[in-house]
């Protein structure tokens, strides 16, 4: 029996704690899904299932999922009643929670692995200043807060990016803070100031990316260089990245050969670094081309320099 809806809610059974991001229908709290739907929403009995359709919306806490038709599955509960476990959006889907949000045309969420899948065009994962597009597919792992961008994937952060045929991207609370030494005068002991309560290192906004693994093809870009290897690390909170096999390094026109490098994109400077190899010297070589001077026209009665 179907049975056409304008709105409900279902409440869920609490569930163990879960990752902070593209969380819905877990995460410990209890909180009801409410899912709504322009066009109706149907209830299948038969398969489980509930069907929304026109820019069909499901809510728990800060968590949404939009798309034109939502798919809701759902089973009986070892406490009672029933729970969601798997999500299917297709069309103009968009996943946002406080921190990020995700784009694609087809998306399939498992509540149990709290696992996202995301295919289609423009794929598009936003956190804070960082953006991270694939061609393939886009993963987001919630339990791990780890992202992964298959086929042509890139990570834009401000005027520096890197791209890759596969990237792996880790999520996570920033480095502490190096706590500040008081100084001392004579013996005198000084009051403490009174401090602000510190924001717990989980929450929501403290989740930032933390750390992009590449594999394939990599390409690291700044305004004045571009870094090439096989594989990289790019840590966002240093700003360094490190690249390994067949690297190629070039500014302008000038190129620099090795089998490591470390890119320092906050101080600018590079390292080029090799090793040797059956029949090589393990040099590390460089190409460097000098500016050309433009030259001045020559005043009437003098001579060319």
């Amino acid at each position: 029996m179907i049975a056409r809806l304008a709105a409900f809610l279902i409440a869920l059974a609490p569930m163990a704690a879960a990752g902070q991001a593209l969380n819905l229908g877990a995460g410990g709290s209890g909180q009801p899904i409410e899912i709504t739907a322009r066009q109706g929403i149907e209830w299948d009995r038969d398969a489980s299932r509930y069907i929304a359709n026109g820019d069909a919306a499901a809510r728990q806490g800060d968590t949404t999922v939009r798309a034109d038709r939502l798919i809701a599955w759902y089973r009986s509960a070892a406490t009672g009643g029933t729970e969601i476990f798997r999500y299917e959006a297709q069309g103009n889907v968009r996943i946002a929670t406080a921190t990020q949000t995700a784009f694609g045309d087809r998306g399939v969420f498992d509540v149990d692995s709290e696992t996202m899948v995301l295919t289609g065009r423009a794929l598009r994962l936003v956190a804070q200043n960082d953006t991270i597009t694939a061609r393939d597919s886009l993963e987001y792992h919630g339990r791990r807060e780890v992202a992964v961008a298959r086929g042509g994937a890139m990570v834009v952060s401000g005027d520096r990016r890197m791209t890759a045929d596969v990237m792996t991207a880790y999520f996570g609370p920033p480095a502490p803070a190096p706590r500040p030494q008081a100084q001392a005068r004579g013996n005198q002991r000084q009051p403490q100031r009174a401090q602000a309560p510190a924001t717990p290192a989980n929450a929501p906004e403290n989740q930032r990316l933390k750390r992009v693994e590449s594999f394939g093809n990599v390409h690291v870009s700044t305004p004045t260089e571009i870094a090439r290897g096989d594989r990289g690390v790019y840590n966002m909170e240093t700003g360094i990245a490190q690249l390994a096999g067949n690297v190629r390094l070039t500014r302008g026109d000038n190129q620099l050969a090795g089998d490591f490098a470390e890119v320092n994109n906050n101080t600018g400077v590079s390292r080029l670094l090799s090793r040797p190899a059956e029949g090589g010297d393990g040099r590390v070589r460089g190409l460097f081309v000098p500016q050309q001077a433009q030259q001045q026209p020559a005043r009437p009665g003098t001579a060319p320099r």
